[in-house]
């Protein structure tokens, strides 16, 4: 227990610090984290956009996908995110790049100096996330908001994540191994631009998609298609009301034979269940006991979808609370941890005589795994 608060200091040191992120000054040096500002890119709000890059000593690349909520219609693009969560007046998703995300690129197994990650010795291309599009829009509309001013949405993700892929090619053009990833909203994004992803690298054989803390129970073409105005190849995996499962079978099966999956989450992801909630309701961002049984049964329903769809899937279920200091679930509605694949502690995290750190190497490498089946209900 000792050890786990110490822990806790350490990460949230570590997450003030490793905000401090050279600017590209023209140079690239192995195990070198810098920003770098790619033309013709732009947040939802209008302001500067950025990626991170850190080059390799291997022929081999990660992109991670951000994440940060999302805007699905007028109303909630009116509502950005601030620094603080406020039950009262909900905010649905980030508008501009936050410094102090830039951290999550360093943290837990993606450290250039971890020798026990997958990824030591890997190059890595950080996309953030500030368009509130799941990485997937390449339009704009407008809204008013709530001070009664018109403004322009800009569902920019998929322009920004392929002047980020552009750039990272320069010094990785033709990977051996390339990993896509995500969290959260990153975590729909890698679902539903995967396969977009990995078009943009044909003689990668050597592929992974690994999906954490991402469920829902929302039919996403129309906003999509209309509102983010998501280029064809994306609208055209999304018809059903589970984006992720969609997204990911649309992935299998363009790209069946160089493709593994996984996918990591909670039972009752505690951020999953306040969207969820609000989408049901159309008026709170609550988590009373209902939204957590809810949300069970969308998780279940995606991991038995996805098994059922893509027999080698590999799969890591859990009810724990990474937040708790003995990991227990909220005990008012059994509310549990929202991402995971960061944390330092997962990668010791142990179920079924498996690590956290050893599943995300097994998805790599191609060794079926699926934790939790026991939970699904």
């Amino acid at each position: 227990m000792i050890f786990k608060y110490l822990e806790w200091i350490r990460l949230l040191y570590d997450m003030k610090r490793y905000q401090e992120v050279d600017d590209y000054d023209g140079t690239a040096r192995p195990d070198h984290l810098f920003r770098f500002y790619p033309e013709g890119t732009v947040c939802s709000d209008g302001s500067r956009y950025h990626g991170l890059f850190r080059m390799g000593r291997e022929n081999k690349l990660l992109i991670m996908l951000d994440g940060g909520g999302f805007a699905y219609d007028k109303y909630t693009a009116a509502r950005p995110s601030g620094d603080t969560f406020d039950e009262n007046n909900p905010t649905f998703y980030d508008s501009w790049c936050k410094p102090s995300k830039d951290a999550y690129a360093r943290l837990g197994m993606f450290h250039e100096k971890s020798k026990k990650s997958p990824f030591y010795g890997w190059s890595l291309l950080c996309v953030p996330y500030a368009t509130g599009d799941f990485h997937g829009g390449a339009g704009e509309f407008t809204y008013t908001d709530l001070e009664g001013k018109e403004r322009i949405f800009r569902a920019h993700g998929n322009i920004n994540l392929h002047q980020c892929i552009d750039f990272a090619k320069q010094f990785c053009p033709h990977p051996e191994k390339l990993v896509v990833l995500g969290s959260s909203a990153g975590g729909f994004g890698t679902a539903l631009v995967g396969n977009d992803i990995l078009e943009s690298f044909p003689d990668c054989d050597d592929c992974t998609c690994i999906v954490d803390g991402a469920a829902i129970d929302f039919a996403l073409k129309e906003c999509a298609e209309t509102l983010w105005q998501v280029p064809e190849s994306i609208g055209a995996a999304l018809h059903t009301g589970d984006p992720v499962a969609d997204g990911l079978e649309y992935l299998y099966a363009h790209q069946k034979g160089r493709v593994k999956i996984g996918y990591v989450i909670s039972l009752r992801d505690c951020v999953l269940m306040r969207y969820q909630n609000f989408i049901d309701t159309k008026k709170e961002m609550g988590w009373p006991p209902e939204a957590g049984e809810r949300m069970e049964r969308i998780i279940c329903g995606t991991v038995k979808r996805l098994s059922a769809a893509i027999p080698d899937i590999s799969y890591f279920l859990y009810n724990y609370n990474f937040n708790d200091i003995k990991g227990r679930p909220v005990e008012s509605n059994g509310a549990t941890s929202h991402c995971c694949l960061w944390i330092p502690e997962f990668m010791r995290f142990e179920r079924e005589g498996c690590t956290g750190l050893q599943w995300v190497r097994n998805v790599i490498d191609g060794e079926t795994t699926q934790i939790g089946r026991n939970l699904l209900t």
